[in-house]
């Protein structure tokens, strides 16, 4: 272990230094607590030994200033000190110290000492390594809950809280935005088809596909099953009519191939809907309907198209 000794006598000093590299130890010393401080803040060490009267910089106020540091990990402090009295060494502990011990040091009392210290810190880092484990897996638990896993876009409940978010925004600020709803024609016939694996494949490649065609404002959420929605800020609904258009011609063209489809290959029809900021008595609710709406005039009216609820854009 790394240690910073801290001893104004250069006799102690010595001793400590080859004592602590006898037992394995990487030492580096001081003679004061002001080029102690100059060295911890470079090498941010987790152990000190430290002697308590010293030129320049006393021991108590080097652990002080070691203690107020913020993020910089536990470090375990030693007092080296001559004095015996109780009061004293209450004072050392209630700056911060971890230990002490009397001068001259007794070496089986700084082995014991030693390895005290070497435990805690120990300790402390399985913790903290614990710690940074369980940070990962709620992030990770975090993500699973907003996160399609297959697909890897957003799920239907990360959709029901950005489209309210939107919605809110755009009625504040007086913005507009667009949503699609998609639907894979034809998708439950593909998986009896050609099997559920296969069946993934195609989610996943249409899913890269689409956030390909997006910009990096605009989202897009597995809504459920086969179903796709996208949410475009600050949209109209001219534009989002285009994005639409451009995202079924784009699914059309990877030719997936479908037999169970009148043109031999996986489509999308799309239902189009916008919210204007002159409208802002709508809610969103209001919106979600209307793109529904239009998804089911595309697909009634031979799929494979983009509609709005009383017009088909594209055939």
């Amino acid at each position: 272990m790394k240690i910073l000794i801290v001893e104004y006598d250069p006799i102690s000093r010595l001793l400590l230094e080859k004592t602590l590299e006898s037992w394995g130890h990487e030492i580096t010393s001081a003679e004061n607590g002001q080029e102690a401080w100059e060295i911890f803040q470079k090498s941010n060490y987790k152990f000190v030994i430290s002697d308590w009267q010293m030129p320049v910089m006393d021991g108590l106020t080097l652990c002080r200033k070691i203690r107020s540091l913020k993020n910089s990990g536990y470090v375990y402090f030693i007092l080296l000190t001559g004095k015996e009295k109780k009061r004293e060494v209450i004072e050392g502990l209630y700056s911060g110290a971890d230990d002490y011990f009397t001068k001259p040091f007794d070496r089986e009392e700084l082995k014991v000492r030693t390895r005290a210290g070497e435990r805690i810190l120990n300790l402390e880092k399985e913790l903290n390594g614990k710690n940074e484990e369980l940070l990962h897996l709620n992030a990770k638990l975090e993500e699973i809950a907003w996160i399609d896993p297959l697909m890897e876009i957003g799920n239907r409940r990360s959709f029901f809280e950005s489209i309210k978010k939107t919605h809110h925004r755009a009625k504040r600020y007086a913005h507009n935005y667009g949503l699609v709803m998609c639907d894979i024609d034809n998708f439950k016939v593909y998986n009896d088809t050609y099997g559920h694996l296969q069946g993934d494949n195609a989610l996943k490649q249409i899913a890269v596909t689409i956030k390909n065609l997006l910009r990096m404002s605009d989202d897009v959420y597995r809504f459920g099953g086969e179903e796709i929605t996208i949410i475009l800020q600050n949209q109209e609904l001219e534009y989002t009519k285009e994005v639409a258009e451009r995202i079924r011609e784009k699914i059309e063209s990877l030719r997936i191939e479908h037999k169970g489809s009148p043109v031999g290959f996986l489509t999308l029809s799309c239902g189009v809907a916008a919210f204007n900021a002159e409208d802002a008595a709508r809610d969103w609710q209001h919106v979600l309907n209307r793109a529904d709406k239009a998804l089911y005039i595309a697909k009634s009216d031979g799929k494979n198209k983009v509609c709005l609820p009383k017009q088909i854009f594209k055939s």
